[in-house]
């Protein structure tokens, strides 16, 4: 009557049970329970009573947090890790707490539909494009920038020789502008120009306006899938998470960064690396079903494919950067000829 397992389905059982896990952290962040354990150890009736929660329901939310490594359970009572100190704590200059709910907010969207368009629905590229002008979707990706990658590029242009002599840079997609400040911070002689889609544009020199740097940043709306950028004008031009919206014809989206350098300019492109990291083999085939999903060709470029185009339209054998705790991210260092 009862038929006899012949394979393990415990791991698939496992994956659909821990899957409320993200909805708790998130839950856990809108609440602010992390604000409310910053620096301290509190047991659960007492944090309950506070945040105007029932406390047998929110016992087990803390041991799902203390269970992902974002609170430490001692003798009945919970505190923040470092992580979550560092992260999750709203007054935290590192808080993570808006891009989590942007990508978990994309994330559902797609999810939700995720049978339609495998059979051809249409995506909302357009809705998802206009998206990236949405304050709280700019801070968040601008959150996400500052746990590593804007540091990371900004380190790396830093080093390239002649840097300081560098008067002016381009910032492709530069959205939220972070990567063009971080750049900038390094050379106080170096002016930016951001090109992003309009309506990202505008928000993105409100913001480069409020943290003071609009003598030195202009912003320009433009579309790069259809637009150039002025001839010869750079001496370093950034993308970051851009060009894989080009994928499917590489060299001519970087024959227009080219064509915007100044002879012996440098090229700095930060993204995620196809078959780089064999270990996180799962978590980038997530993001490139949530991305091909959403309307994009691709969310990775391998190294091979960014470098022979690189090599095909005019730049110097490209190197090649890890960021450190992303494995996904790779950073790619090009000269133009």
């Amino acid at each position: 009557m009862f038929p006899k397992p012949q394979a393990d389905f415990t791991p698939v059982n496992n994956m659909m049970i821990e899957a409320v896990a993200p909805k708790a952290v998130m839950a856990a962040v809108d609440l602010k329970l992390f604000d409310r354990l910053s620096g301290r150890s509190v047991e659960p009736l007492t944090l309950a009573g506070e945040a105007g929660l029932v406390a047998e329901r929110l016992r087990p939310v803390l041991d799902i947090l203390t269970a992902v490594s974002l609170l430490h359970l001692d003798g009945g009572q919970y505190t923040n890790t470092p992580a979550a100190e560092e992260f999750l704590v709203s007054g935290s200059p590192l808080y993570q707490g808006d891009y989590l709910a942007v990508t978990m907010g994309f994330s559902t969207s797609i999810e939700r539909s995720i049978g339609d368009l495998l059979a051809g629905k249409e995506a909302d590229r357009e809705g998802t494009d206009h998206g990236w002008s949405v304050e709280q979707i700019m801070d968040g990706t601008a959150q996400n920038a500052l746990w590593g990658g804007a540091r990371a590029v900004a380190d790396v242009a830093a080093s390239l020789p002649g840097f300081k002599s560098f008067r002016t840079m381009c910032d492709i997609g530069g959205n939220h502008g972070l990567y063009t400040l971080g750049i900038l911070d390094r050379n106080p002689s170096l002016a930016g120009t951001i090109f992003d889609l309009p309506d990202v544009a505008r928000q993105a020199a409100s913001r480069c306006e409020r943290l003071g740097y609009g003598d030195r940043v202009e912003t320009v709306g433009m579309d790069f899938r259809e637009d150039s950028l002025p001839g010869a004008r750079f001496d370093l031009a950034v993308t970051s998470h851009v060009l894989y919206a080009f994928r499917d014809d590489l060299p001519r989206a970087l024959r227009k960064i080219a064509d915007g350098l100044k002879p012996g300019g440098w090229f700095i492109s930060h993204h995620y690396c196809g078959g780089c990291a064999p270990e996180s083999a799962l978590r980038e085939a997530c993001l490139e079903m949530v991305t091909r999903l959403a309307g994009y060709p691709s969310h990775f470029i391998s190294r091979e494919q960014l470098g022979e185009a690189l090599v095909e339209v005019g730049f110097e054998a490209p190197e090649f950067h890890s960021v450190p705790g992303r494995d996904l991210n790779l950073i790619t260092v090009a000269r133009k000829r």
